[in-house]
């Protein structure tokens, strides 16, 4: 394995960090520090569009690294690749779940967040609210389960 391998190895380690990170940090950390603060929603708001931002940019550097780490295998992308081996066949479950995490992100960021937190508290129980709370809940699962397949994945699994 050459040092453009390691390199990208270590950014997609890194990158997976950030993500997964970010989810754990506004639930368990952001929220319960702001619970009592009269600028809870804008504080929300703006750490939210901030995370989003770097969100955005770190999922695309997981997909070029993710590729790149492939590549520096030596793996050739077949049919026979992704159907054959067990290594293939991972590698096309966290292909599906990379782009389950591109939809409801999607979903999350343009339908419901914003909209979410600019809700009055009167309207707390909405479906858009709801909607919010759980796609972050599957976006963290989904997360949690793609790092796992990665840790089989760099195993040999």
């Amino acid at each position: 394995m050459n040092t453009a391998y390691y390199i990208s190895v270590w950014l997609h380690i890194i990158c997976a960090a950030f993500w997964i990170g970010g989810m754990l940090f506004l639930p368990l950390v952001l929220l319960p520090g702001i619970k009592n603060n009269p600028e809870r929603r804008q504080v929300l708001m703006v750490t939210g569009l901030k995370f989003r931002f770097y969100g955005w940019i770190v999922l695309s550097l997981l997909v070029v690294t993710g590729f790149l780490n492939i590549h520096f295998r030596g793996i050739h992308f077949s049919r026979s690749f992704f159907t054959q081996s067990s290594y293939g066949r991972l590698v096309v479950v966290k292909i599906i779940l990379f782009i389950t995490i591109l939809l409801v992100s999607l979903v999350h960021d343009l339908l419901v967040g914003s909209k979410a937190v600019q809700a009055s508290p009167e309207t707390a129980g909405s479906n858009r609210v709801q909607v919010a709370r759980w796609s972050g809940r599957i976006l963290l699962l989904v997360s949690l389960t793609m790092a796992f397949l990665g840790v089989i994945i760099s195993r040999g699994g």
